[in-house]
């Protein structure tokens, strides 16, 4: 029989932070706890999110539950813009976007490797167990839901199985006692909406301007060389510290990710 090690994906937001309290006092479906808790980090997250993980980190011991942080380097770098899916200004002002990578690289490798190695696998090694992955994405966001293309992998969503939105899951927190998370995603992330760019200006002004430095050095140090076009970390492909933001937009391209960046 293959045995089954189970990981819950932690995120550091709402969603994430509800499913690990949960997880944690054994009150999901089932009543089975996961084997660890890992949280990847890009270390380019927001303040607030890294924040959360050290105090969930010591919630969970404190409940028997492993919350390990793994890592793949520093998203903010020439590997890491080269993964991100950046807007591009072609010469003759058509949009572009480049492909996406990031989750993959810099959220699923590292917690994948850090797995293997907990297993005892060797490099190239078949995978001998079945992964259960549970993802934190609750019902109002039930479109994000996308099953593993591994064959050794399956995906759980514990919150879509208890019938929880992310306002249920902040209660939830609340109840508990512990302060509800800010969204977790990466502070230049190019799929942010403007408001969200609008309250990362207004109170977060540091982490604002390292990502408009971002956005200039893609252009001015041509962190792209292989790419035709101008890059731009916003989708109107205007510098972002020029982008007038204040107006709601829907999330960009209807692109989010499955569960292992915002939860």
């Amino acid at each position: 029989m293959t045995e089954t090690f189970r990981v819950l994906n932690y995120g550091g937001g709402v969603q994430s932070t509800a499913m690990l309290v949960a997880a944690a006092l054994g009150e999901l479906p089932g009543g089975v706890r996961p084997d660890v808790a890992l949280f990847a980090d890009t270390q380019w997250e927001p303040a607030g999110v890294l924040e959360t993980v050290v105090r969930m980190t010591a919630w969970a011991q404190d409940h028997g539950l492993e919350v390990c942080t793994v890592t793949h380097g520093p998203i903010r770098s020439k590997r890491g813009a080269n993964q991100m899916p950046v807007f591009l200004k072609h010469a003759d002002g058509t949009p572009g976007i480049t492909g996406r990578q990031c989750t993959t690289d810099y959220k699923l490798k590292p917690i994948r490797r850090e797995v293997r190695r907990r297993l005892g696998y060797r490099k190239g090694q078949r995978w001998r167990h079945q992964l259960e992955t549970w993802l934190g994405i609750s019902v109002d966001e039930a479109h994000r839901m996308k099953p593993s293309q591994e064959s050794f992998e399956t995906a759980r969503w514990p919150l879509i199985e208890m019938g929880w939105n992310r306002e249920q899951c902040k209660r939830y927190v609340e109840a508990h006692g512990l302060p509800v998370p800010i969204k977790s995603a990466c502070i230049g992330c190019p799929y942010h909406a403007n408001r969200y760019w609008l309250e990362m200006k207004r109170h977060s002004p540091e982490e604002f301007a390292d990502v408009v430095a971002f956005d200039k050095q893609l252009r001015a140090e041509k962190l792209l060389p292989s790419v035709r076009g101008e890059p731009f970390l916003h989708r109107s492909m205007v510098p972002l510290d020029e982008v007038y933001l204040n107006e709601d937009q829907l999330e960009l391209f209807g692109e989010e990710c499955s569960g292992y960046c915002e939860a």
